[in-house]
């Protein structure tokens, strides 16, 4: 009681008479020692943290040993250490409503910018199968968009680590005996991505795991460069209460009361001013209680709050990139949506600039993009996107595309070959001079349709998707069925 009135004393702002007793302190500092520190690191953010330290960061090093790998090492710490802050985000912060990847990929911008560095290094053709490893090794930055039902993201990394595999091996193969380091490139590699996984399947195997208590994620990622005060500081940054004397540092009641008389406020008044007498009919556990208005209210029924309607599955997105790979002359455009098309281009549409009739360009998972490609090239490959419009000038090859849905492709020179494999919704507009070169392969695809000149007009016919097949002669005909004549 007495140690309860003191710290009340002590907030009150109450003068002391004298100062504290050595006794009376050393009761009083366990109650004290109360931290409100909320900045310290969870415990999935500190073992990732180890797990950097012994796993990933020899294999850094490792990379920084090897000179022909130029800056590499650095790099891949950088992409890590942009994962960390998501992690640090999601220890801190509720899970996002709606799509959780579209939401984290504005915080993604220096694990974004490492793997384009990385993937702009101009090493030499020796390193060719040490660039293709790390390359599949950064594929596995994207497990923290990956959850249920779409996949585990602990099986997306192992997955990383066999493509990663089938290059070290072969590195393995080639130093074996000979070069030590080169070895260690291999294991430590492995090391760092098994490391991955063992810590992914321990604290976020169904997803990246969120704080269900937390802020928004837009104030935690405010808050994240905060400096947290040590818990440990926090005590010595109080004011230490005035202890009592006399007869109430002993424990006397009656003590207690003259004491109380003797202490002001800081207005001047006494400490026991306002002190409300507690009469045997006011106390609710008594027979005399008379059931004043003091007494406590009954807590209210809970609310029956209505189920949720569970929001629209969205397709799982990775780090959208827009870059050139001098290895295998290729424009990369993948996990692109119309508003990180927007960073990219003011206007939304991806301009590729060919300098090279050898180049090519490939799409993957994009939605509601457009990409305007000028220059002659030499194939396009458009593979599970979702209402995607390619502009482009002349192909050496095809265009191919497989596993979409609503794409549009509009040729200003000329395009020989078509080929749509999986793929509902396609139209393309023609130039006059690609109608009577153009041929089109199609197989499992509908609502296909080509637009054409025909003189002043425009034309727009289908692509069969209907047949008749007859067998006669020991062999199969085929023909169009009706319906497109």
């Amino acid at each position: 009681v007495v140690t309860r009135l003191e710290v009340l004393e002590a907030k009150a702002g109450i003068k002391a008479g004298a100062p504290a007793t050595k006794s009376a302190a050393s009761h009083m500092e366990p109650t004290l020692e109360v931290s409100h520190d909320t900045g310290g690191d969870s415990p999935s953010v500190q073992a990732y943290d180890e797990y950097v330290k012994a796993s990933l960061v020899p294999f850094a090093d490792t990379c920084d040993e090897l000179k022909g790998l130029q800056n590499m090492g650095t790099l891949i710490k950088d992409a890590w250490e942009g994962n960390r802050s998501i992690i640090v985000l999601a220890s801190r912060a509720k899970a996002p409503a709606g799509n959780v990847a579209e939401a984290l990929v504005p915080y993604l911008t220096k694990t974004q910018e490492a793997v384009k560095a990385i993937h702009g290094l101009r090493l030499d053709r020796d390193w060719d199968r040490h660039l293709k490893a790390v390359g599949e090794m950064l594929a596995c930055l994207s497990w923290i968009l990956f959850k249920p039902p779409q996949q585990l993201p602990s099986a997306m990394v192992k997955e990383a680590l066999g493509s990663a595999e089938f290059w070290s091996n072969r590195i393995r193969k080639d130093f074996k005996g000979k070069d030590e380091t080169q070895i260690a490139f291999c294991d430590n590699l492995k090391k760092a991505m098994t490391g991955l996984i063992a810590y992914i399947e321990e604290y976020h195997k169904p997803g990246l795991t969120w704080n269900p208590q937390g802020i928004s994620l837009e104030e935690a990622a405010i808050r994240l460069t905060d400096e947290a005060t040590p818990a440990a500081e926090a005590p010595a940054t109080r004011p230490k209460p005035p202890a009592l004397k006399g007869d109430a540092a002993s424990g006397n009641v009656g003590g207690l009361i003259a004491e109380l008389g003797t202490r002001k406020n800081s207005d001047g008044t006494s400490a026991a001013t306002g002190l409300k007498k507690v009469t045997k009919d006011m106390q609710t556990w008594r027979k005399e209680y008379q059931g004043s208005g003091d007494a406590p209210k009954p807590a209210a029924a809970p609310k029956v709050v209505p189920k949720a309607t569970p929001a629209k599955k969205t397709p799982l997105r990775g780090i959208p990139i827009f870059e050139y790979q001098d290895r295998g002359f290729k424009w990369i455009i993948e996990n692109q949506t119309a508003e990180s098309a927007k960073k990219e281009s003011p206007d939304g549409v991806l301009k590729v600039e060919i300098s090279d009739p050898k180049q090519q360009v490939y799409l993957y998972n994009c939605e509601g993009i457009t990409v305007q490609v000028k220059g002659k090239f030499k194939s396009l490959v458009i593979d599970t996107c979702v209402k995607t419009a390619v502009v482009y000038d002349t192909l050496i090859s095809s265009a191919e595309m497989v596993n979409c849905k609503k794409i549009q492709l509009q040729v200003t020179g000329i395009c020989p070959v078509f080929t749509i494999d999986k793929t509902v919704g396609f139209l393309v507009w023609l130039s006059a001079e690609s109608v009577p070169v153009s041929s089109f392969t199609t197989s499992l695809s509908s609502e296909m349709n080509v637009s054409y000149p025909d003189g002043e007009d425009q034309k727009e016919i289908p692509i069969p998707e209907q047949f008749v097949h007859k067998v006669g002669d020991g062999s199969m005909t085929s023909e169009v069925s009706d319906l497109y004549h």
